[in-house]
């Protein structure tokens, strides 16, 4: 019965989601276009993307989701990339399924395969690398984590990477590997990677030799996205600035 519930609210989730989309397909300017797209993967699968930003772009930006699905909040990022002259692109992940309810925006989380959403950040990766841009991939959370494997499967595709309080789940070995600099953005309150988690990252990328910049912030898991309780509009705005900072010494300058 559980199950049913959640097909249903899904169904429902999807419905409101592909509405919201179809309401934000407009032409903002001459060459920016933003709104709903399809895109096929190398498995036959099929997702939806929110884009935005020149056509004719010299950098790209994959932009990846946390539990939520692609909210308010990630439209928002993408159109702030958009704004910089990035074409920028957040891919779903979760097939359309999303809840403002946590417990079951977790479930959906869970119940997502790892090796379908490697196959969807490929796909995604691929839709940008169209006339040769220079690619940045960012998430939060869940899409931290897609962030930073997409950096480590995909070294020589990946300019830059950043990741927002998600996992840096790799070994030496696979870090050394990158030839894309990184960044993360910590939350010290942060229940599942603690300060010392975080201080074993350091450590692996001191090792690995690559570029890491870490900042950690006292706050905690979500507080860059406003559909957390734990969301904080002065920190988030501190942690943007060293977003773009790091975006500017190392993606733009170049």
């Amino acid at each position: 019965m559980r199950n049913l519930i959640l097909s249903l609210i899904c169904f429902i989730s999807f419905s409101s989601y592909a509405a919201d989309f179809e309401e934000q397909t407009v032409a903002v300017e001459a060459k920016v276009q933003i709104g709903l797209i399809t895109i096929k993967s190398a498995i036959g699968t099929s997702m939806q993307g929110y884009v935005a930003g020149p056509e004719d772009a010299e950098l790209g930006i994959l932009i990846l989701h946390d539990r939520w699905g692609v909210n308010d909040s990630i439209r928002q990022w993408v159109d702030r990339f958009a704004a910089k002259g990035y074409r920028a692109l957040a891919i779903d992940t979760f097939d359309g399924r999303i809840s403002k309810k946590m417990w079951l925006a977790t479930e959906i989380m869970n119940a997502t395969d790892p090796e379908w959403v490697k196959a969807d950040v490929k796909a995604g990766l691929s839709y940008l690398k169209k006339g040769g841009r220079k690619l940045v991939t960012l998430g939060a959370g869940f899409g931290g984590w897609q962030s930073f494997q997409a950096a480590v499967t995909d070294p020589d595709g990946v300019a830059g990477t950043i990741v927002i309080y998600g996992e840096l789940d790799a070994d030496v070995a696979q870090v050394r590997s990158l030839k894309a600099p990184v960044l993360a953005i910590f939350a010290l309150q942060d229940e599942r990677i603690t300060p010392s988690i975080v201080d074993g990252y350091r450590r692996m990328m001191k090792k690995s030799l690559i570029s890491y910049r870490a900042y950690s912030f006292p706050a905690g898991h979500g507080f860059m996205d406003a559909a957390y309780p734990s969301y904080n509009e002065s920190l988030a705005r501190d942690a943007w600035e060293q977003v773009d900072g790091f975006l500017a010494s190392f993606i733009e300058a170049g």
